[in-house]
């Protein structure tokens, strides 16, 4: 019994230090960026691609089912910032197989924005995405957010909350 115990013990303590390892990193990605957002209460910070995403709390393993995720755009040479968008928009098509999309200009706090909803397919599973692409101080940025198609709406509002909250440092 004690071997046993002592086991699980081994075994928590070795599976809390890759995550303690994994929210540091999180927290040193979230510190290193550019601008700040507000997550509601029910959702939290994971590792995607690279950068941080923000997902529901219950969403557990499968948060890339529903997630928002803002990206600032490391680019040598500064293009124009509609014709960025608006190309960065349209490439989408060429790895993932998109059902429908809507593509507008749209001014708003962010300022001058490029909006791509759209719908597609991946894996047999149905999903919504909301993109934005936005400008500041000459740096281009992305927010998206999205989500299995069923769930969309039920996390629109959380999604559009951190969205409405960037904030650059």
């Amino acid at each position: 019994m004690k071997k046993i115990l002592l086991q699980l013990l081994l075994v928590i303590t070795l599976s809390s230090c890759g995550s303690t390892k994994t929210n540091r990193e999180i927290q040193d990605w979230i510190k290193s960026q550019n601008f700040t957002i507000v997550k509601p209460n029910t959702w939290r910070p994971v590792k995607h691609h690279g950068y941080v995403g923000y997902t529901p709390l219950n969403k557990e393993s499968k948060y890339y089912n529903n997630l928002v995720s803002i990206f600032q755009f490391k680019l040598k040479e500064k293009p124009n910032f509609k014709e960025f968008s608006m190309k960065s928009a349209k490439e989408v098509k060429k790895y993932k197989k998109v059902s429908s999309e809507e593509i507008l200009e749209e001014q708003n706090k962010l300022g001058n924005t490029l909006v791509h909803s759209y719908e597609s397919i991946h894996n047999g599973m149905n999903y919504k995405h909301y993109t934005v692409y936005f400008e500041n101080n000459e740096d281009f940025y992305f927010y998206t957010y999205s989500s299995i198609k069923e769930d969309y709406e039920k996390y629109l509002k959380e999604a559009m909350l951190i969205l409405n909250s960037v904030r650059f440092k």
